[in-house]
């Protein structure tokens, strides 16, 4: 038996530390600790509520926009104003929101995971089996800045880099409406602060068509399938195969595209677009079952459940206003354009209601607060450090908190979305794992279940600037601090890495009693509860391999297995596959003076 410490889990926002247990290659424990505390909690008491849409954006610097929505949700809801909300105040929200999720899943995808394609033991292994021309593609492809490999430095991958220019390109077009980028400025207690003009929605379409031609070209490869090379046009096309259909046909149509891809040639020109690279060789039962290839990189094989529903669930909160004046802030089934919903981990629906989310503190740095609902939460920090244990899973060991839905851990994120939306084709792709004795998530099911969703919202996107919203609009209803005496609210949205929550008590000055933002992250990476159940990602990491050999074909020995632990990319990928988000601003305080610091990455 050996441990296997990645410390920090690089190339993710904030501070992550995931500890292994490892015996004959496969991981058969785990646990996953926040190393940082945060703190916005004692931040916000006593403030006036309208600044919380403003200082909870310093939560994250990747997705401010959605903490911003989040809080305006809850701060609608404590003001009475939820049903009055103009419709063109949502548009703009939406089309924010929109923006910033794109910009988040482009970043995500290409700047932090498909970097994982170019491990230098991929090389080994598909060189070894004659697929040097897959791996020439992969590095070719996704290879970061300053890389090297043997000693000789490599060129930074052409979707690498081509990624870059049009993640700055999204920001910009977020600080069309939102006047800066991070920290928008438009999302407010009754509205959004801006009144868009034609030639801002121009700008913004503009900057729609300039991305969708990365699009096609890169992502999707539709100009070289010869389906369309107009930019307007990619995300209908690409829909109208996987996403306006039965489950079954989307599910056919991947394969009926992947399977009409040359073996001899996989280039971009062939039609091997960055998509049909990791949909085909990314999947064992995909790729080698159902297609033929000779090999796969098995992501379908780690990150996975145990098919218990006891055991995990898969949560959203729902996303996106329906094009309506006021909405119901609690979020009932079909009330958002992604809708609500949990799923259990034998993929059975219910509808969802935020009464069942508490949080537990068995296992984290906090002294009270164990299994209460974020209205009556509770977050105060341990005082020593002889309590902070990071090696010890049976005390405390993580910063985080953890929450549960009906007392069950659950995955949150574009799969969690797109499986209580019924999604045809993540539907269908994790209805045919399940079927097949896999796990329906997965880290495979994870990737593509962000690239679909990133599509799906392109396509509203164009709608929603260019059809839903009226220059000519109202943007605003008046929100006076008398309206939030001795009151409370709820915010439930879903920033690009899954649900997010904020709860919000008010006192008789119309002052913060009590804020509590239960995040994605503290969803996904948070310890075990006091029942002793394991947060998704101490879950999806055991039965995992731990190095590559595993992740590829085992009996080919190209890669000692003494070696694996020095190279663990089975921890590298599940940990990233949920898209890491810890912090992006440092909070601690001076337990002498009580003086508060802050070192804010943006």
């Amino acid at each position: 038996m050996a441990t296997v410490v990645v410390d920090p889990l690089t190339r993710i926002e904030g501070h992550l530390r995931l500890t292994a247990e490892v015996s004959d290659g496969v991981i058969t424990n785990a646990h996953s600790s926040g190393t940082m505390y945060r703190g916005f909690e004692q931040i916000l008491k006593g403030r006036d509520p309208r600044d919380a849409s403003r200082i909870t954006q310093r939560i994250c610097g990747v997705c401010p926009t959605g903490h911003a929505m989040t809080s305006v949700n809850a701060l609608d809801d404590a003001f009475g104003l939820a049903e009055y909300i103009p419709k063109d105040a949502l548009v703009v929200r939406n089309i924010v929101q929109c923006l910033n999720t794109i910009a988040s899943h482009a970043t995500h995808i290409y700047v932090l995971w498909l970097l994982d394609l170019a491990n230098p033991a991929y090389k080994t292994i598909l060189e070894t089996i004659n697929l040097k021309p897959v791996w020439d593609e992969l590095v070719g492809r996704f290879a970061p800045i300053s890389h090297s490999i043997e000693g000789k430095a490599v060129p930074p991958g052409s979707s690498y880099l081509a990624a870059i220019p049009e993640k700055k390109a999204l920001q910009e077009a977020i600080a069309v409406f939102g006047g800066k980028m991070p920290i928008q400025m438009t999302s407010i207690v009754g509205g959004v602060t801006c009144t868009p003009t034609v030639a801002d929605i121009g700008r913004i379409a503009s900057y729609y068509v300039r991305v969708m031609e990365f699009v096609n070209h890169y992502v999707l490869g539709l100009d070289a399938l010869g389906i369309t090379s107009d930019p307007l046009e990619t995300a209908d096309k690409w829909l109208e195969l996987t996403h306006d259909v039965s489950k079954d046909k989307a599910v056919a149509n991947v394969l009926d595209i992947l399977g009409g891809l040359p073996t001899d040639d996989f280039s971009r020109a062939a039609g091997w677009s960055d998509v049909a690279l990791l949909a085909a060789f990314g999947s064992e039962l995909i790729g080698e079952t159902l297609l033929g290839l000779p090999a796969s990189l098995k992501f379908d094989t780690i990150g996975g459940y145990p098919v218990d529903p006891t055991k995990i669930g898969f949560l959203s909160y729902g996303v996106f206003y329906a094009i309506k004046e006021g909405y119901d802030p609690t979020s009932p089934k079909g009330e958002r354009f992604i809708t609500s919903g949990f799923t259990s981990g034998d993929l059975k629906y219910e509808e969802f209601n935020h009464h069942n989310v508490t949080e537990h503190v068995a296992h984290s740095f906090y002294t009270s607060g164990n299994d209460l609902h974020p209205w009556g939460g509770e977050t105060e920090p341990v005082k020593t450090t002889a309590t902070i244990k990071y090696d010890d899973p049976a005390a405390k060991y993580s910063w985080l908190k953890a929450p549960r839905y009906k007392q069950i851990p659950c995955e949150v994120g574009p799969l969690a979305r797109m499986i209580n939306a019924k999604e045809p084709l993540v539907t269908g792709l994790a209805e045919t794992f399940l079927a097949n004795c896999y796990s329906p998530a997965n880290v495979y099911t994870r990737m593509l279940a962000r690239a679909q969703e990133t599509i799906i919202l392109a396509r509203e996107l164009k709608k929603w600037v260019l059809v839903d919203l009226d220059s000519n609009g109202k943007f605003y209803t008046h929100a006076d601090l008398s309206m939030a005496k001795n009151s409370q609210g709820v915010g439930l949205w879903e920033a690009p890495r899954g649900a997010l929550g904020h709860w919000i008590v008010t006192d008789g000055a119309s002052k913060i009693a009590n804020y509590q933002p239960v995040v994605p992250s503290t969803w996904n990476l948070c310890p075990r509860d006091t029942n002793g159940k394991l947060g998704p990602v101490e879950l999806a990491l055991v039965g995992s391999k731990v190095g590559p050999v595993g992740n590829v074909l085992s009996t080919l020995g190209a890669i000692p297995l003494s070696k694996e632990n020095e190279n663990p990319t089975g921890i590298f990928h599940v940990g990233r596959s949920f898209d890491p988000c810890i912090a992006c601003a440092v909070h601690t305080i001076d337990m002498n003076t009580n003086k508060k610091y802050e070192l804010r990455i943006l």
